[in-house]
């Protein structure tokens, strides 16, 4: 056994649910991938990293006297868990497994194979979740997909059944039971006995959806079909990019983007009130924004839809959960390769302290309407205004996810209280089915005086009562993507491996960590994951001068109370503070006046890495998100300003920030005389030649494109370059980096002979457009539209050629034309 010592945290001093963490062993991460309670009360753990531990008393009332004891090693992954009398019943990547304690000395003996009905390649992102039981001791399994081609994060089934639901019978027998996943990391079995599955927002998944599965269904993802009869059982492939003549199940409920991302495991609540009032409801595991989710499915004319709640928040990254025999909720950690909140790793508890908080109890679709149950009495009159609804529904295409389409406000003509003051009818005459109905509720208070704890609930609806049933998720055909990562396109990456060399101000390079003795500040070590402020110091400020039209996306951390402030025209700036938990976004000018502020809650906390993104054009601050949740929009800046205008203020810290990238939002002007015309001269073991498309290269030898260039000269091009590939355009005896190559070798953009770029501007297999100028013996070169190098080269005789050391590179467009004096 072994010993641990105490901690315990608590939400906040008032919630009514209580988070507690049940301390791992010393120099242990426990990435939790499935939870089961052995007949005693132990709790039973399996965890990605291949074991299995027993923990004895993290259900007394002091978990910190938690005892693990490491029952098993060596497994391939354990995401799923039951217990089946004394043995255990651990899914691993490519079987179902039974594990016995024959000496019952808490150490396995034998390991059984139940199963291995499935396929498994070696694509890293072919997990195997599960494992819920039905009736009759059948155990559910859901398949991810592999990720690969076209694009990384596109779902591909290499193997039997990856993007299904398996059926696994006691005796091992395995039966296809439904299709069309991507990656559905949590499996459960509600009071009612319906198989319930989530999935993670990606391709062909516009969010995270919450399936009622039917057997034999189709829920989405069209890789999964390649196992079946129409596509000959593996023989064929189904479209990447064109959605498949299937019906699909629509999902009972679609889960919004900021509340859940990857979404895990759900549980009904079956401890008779022993966790509070929502006694049979659902309870969802989430782990990028790490919190619980609150749900409950209803069915109107036979169609599963039903609303979802915000439950608990900042409780880490929960990948999944279970309820314990004593009514407490179990948390189980996991985040590594995944990303989330931390922590990332280990066992929580969640307990209700006896206290019934004003809540919404139920969401329920009635005609013309919803109708709204708290759990008191509620005080007052309800006025429509306090109401704020709005509907919106997803694309459903092979893009990464969709953002919420076709917004409109919705109409509450009516809003009344039932006798006794528990029901809230609104009356919403222009709701339509295939929508997905978001209120918002302000001002509503008990007979008590107590505020409402969760203000807001998402309603799936797929069918009106006697209406016809439409799918929220519309079907569309976006057109290919010309480069790996259509998101990547354009981007420079102004701190990518060099974070200074761009760059002045003395910041201190660091790890993304604070110090946990102190949450104010960062760590002392030393590493390469944040640019730390410490102190009013310089300003961290981009030495080229960014345009007046650009899009800005960085990384972001603060200590507790700390804070960042990044400049924009017009000497305003964006200001991201922490405040002991709570965050806040607002614009200021360059007195400190307030110019706006957001009320948007997107703020996870300190000590995690936030996403920034916004955009200026045309003197407005087009719009600000945090974490892809708009914050802020439409925000007249201050006329005047400076031409380095992106920078992060000292003045406002201690903060992090991270991975700063830029966008311009003008294209550069493509004109002169085109390149790629006429006969060219290639050397070497040079492959590819001109298309429709532009140039195509491989190999490594020299393309002659132009015999000569007068002194002075302006290129311009769009180009893009495989992994690994070194390439340099050769001019008028200058000689410009237009392929990373692999490190040291010069950066993109950088001139040869001269100070090299050791910042990696472009990512691989994106377009990017160059420009090189030489008037005189001044040369600069600029990369999406943005002055990267500068220097004085001496006037050569030469002409124009592409020199490729290795690798491939397309040139869809290279011109030359006198620089304007």
């Amino acid at each position: 056994m072994i010993a641990i010592t105490t901690l315990l945290i608590a939400l906040t001093a008032t919630d009514p649910w209580l988070v507690e963490t049940i301390p791992a062993p010393a120099g242990e991460v426990i990435e939790a991938g499935g939870l089961a309670f052995l007949p005693d009360g132990r709790i039973a753990v399996s965890t990605r990293r291949g074991r299995v531990w027993l923990v004895d008393g993290a259900l007394d009332d002091e978990p910190s006297d938690a005892r693990w004891t490491r029952f098993a090693d060596g497994l391939w992954e354990g995401l799923g868990l039951d217990v089946d009398g004394d043995d255990l019943i651990v899914l691993q990547r490519g079987e179902l497994s039974r594990l016995r304690d024959v000496d019952h000395d808490d150490l396995v003996d034998d390991v059984e194979v139940v199963s291995q009905g499935w396929g498994v390649s070696d694509n890293y992102h072919e997990f195997a979740f599960g494992l819920p039981r039905d009736e009759r001791g059948g155990r559910f399994v859901s398949l991810n997909l592999g990720f690969g081609s076209p694009e990384w994060w596109h779902g591909q089934s290499f193997e039997p059944h990856r993007g299904w639901i398996l059926r696994i019978s006691p005796d091992g027998t395995v039966e296809p039971w439904a299709s069309g996943f991507r990656s559905p990391c949590g499996l459960g079995i509600d009071v009612d006995g319906r198989l319930l599955a989530t999935d993670n927002q990606g391709d062909w998944m516009p969010s995270s959806p919450i399936f009622v599965v039917k057997k034999g269904g189709f829920h989405g993802h069209p890789a999964s079909l390649r196992w079946t009869e129409d596509y000959g059982f593996g023989d064929r492939k189904p479209h990447d990019r064109e959605p498949p003549n299937v019906e699909r199940v629509p999902a009972a409920i679609w889960i919004p983007y900021e509340w859940s991302r990857s979404t895990g495991n759900l549980v009904p609540d079956t401890t008779g009130g022993a966790f509070g009032p929502f006694v049979n409801q659902l309870f969802v595991a989430e782990m990028t924004t790490g919190r619980i989710l609150r749900a409950e499915i209803e069915e109107v004319d036979g169609v599963s839809q039903g609303a979802v709640w915000p439950f608990l928040s900042r409780v880490g990254s929960v990948a999944r959960i279970a309820f314990a025999p004593d009514g407490s909720l179990v948390c189980g950690l996991t985040n590594r390769g995944w990303g989330g909140l931390s922590p990332g790793h280990g066992l929580a508890r969640v307990t209700w302290q006896g206290e019934t908080p004003l809540e919404m109890l139920h969401m329920r679709l009635v005609p013309g309407g919803f109708d709204i149950e708290f759990t008191h009495a509620i005080a007052g009159v309800v006025a429509p205004e306090q109401v704020q609804a709005e509907s919106y529904d997803y694309n459903w295409w092979w893009k990464y996810g969709s953002p919420e389409q076709r917004r409109s406000a919705v109409d509450i003509t009516q809003a009344t209280l039932s006798r006794d003051r528990r029901i809230l009818h609104l009356e919403m005459p222009e709701l339509s089915a295939g929508r997905v109905v978001r209120l918002k509720l302000s001002d509503i208070v008990d007979t008590s005086g107590r505020a409402l704890r969760t203000d807001e609930v998402a309603y799936t609806v797929n069918r009106l009562p006697g209406g016809p049933t439409r799918v929220v998720a519309r079907e569309v055909t976006p057109p290919p993507p010309n480069a790996r990562t259509e998101d990547e396109s354009g981007w420079l990456r102004l701190t990518w491996a060099d974070p200074k060399q761009l760059w002045s101000g003395d910041w201190r390079l660091a790890k993304d960590k604070l110090d946990p003795s102190d949450r104010t500040r960062f760590t002392r070590s030393s590493g390469n994951d944040v640019l730390v402020n410490d102190a009013a110091q310089e300003d961290y400020v981009l030495q080229a001068s960014p345009p007046m039209s650009a899009r800005v996306r960085a990384r972001i951390m603060l200590p507790k109370t700390g804070g960042i402030a990044i400049g924009l025209p017009g000497n305003a700036a964006i200001v991201v503070r922490d405040h002991a938990g709570d965050g806040s976004v607002e614009v200021i000018d360059a007195d400190g006046r307030t110019l706006a502020k957001s009320t948007e809650d997107a703020w996870r906390g300190p000590g995690q890495l936030h996403q920034l993104e916004f955009e200026v054009s045309d003197g407005q601050l087009k719009e600000v998100l945090l974490d892809d949740m708009q914050v802020l929009a439409g925000i007249e800046l201050p006329a005047g300003g400076h031409d380095q205008w992106l920078r992060v203020l000292a003045a406002v810290g201690p903060g992090g920030i991270a991975d700063i990238r830029l966008k311009p939002m003008n294209d550069a002007a493509s004109q002169g005389e085109s390149l790629l015309s006429g006969s060219f001269v290639l050397s070497g073991d040079l492959g590819g030649g001109l298309g429709s498309e532009g140039l195509s290269l491989t190999g490594s030898g020299q393309l002659q494109l132009r015999s000569s260039a007068g002194r002075d000269w302006r290129i311009h091009g769009r180009l893009r370059f495989e992994s690994g590939t070194s390439a340099t355009l050769v001019i008028g005896g200058v000689s410009i980096a237009i392929a990373e190559g692999r490190s040291p070798s010069p950066s993109t953009g950088s001139i040869l002979g001269h100070t090299p770029l050791a910042v990696r501007l472009i990512p691989e297999d994106t377009w990017y457009e160059l420009d090189v100028t030489r008037v005189g013996e001044a040369v600069s070169v600029s990369i999406n539209g943005i002055e990267v190098a500068a220097s004085s080269v001496a006037s050569a005789p030469g002409g124009v050629s592409i020199v490729l050391q290795a690798g491939g590179i397309d040139v869809e467009s290279l011109r030359i034309d006198t620089p304007t004096q």
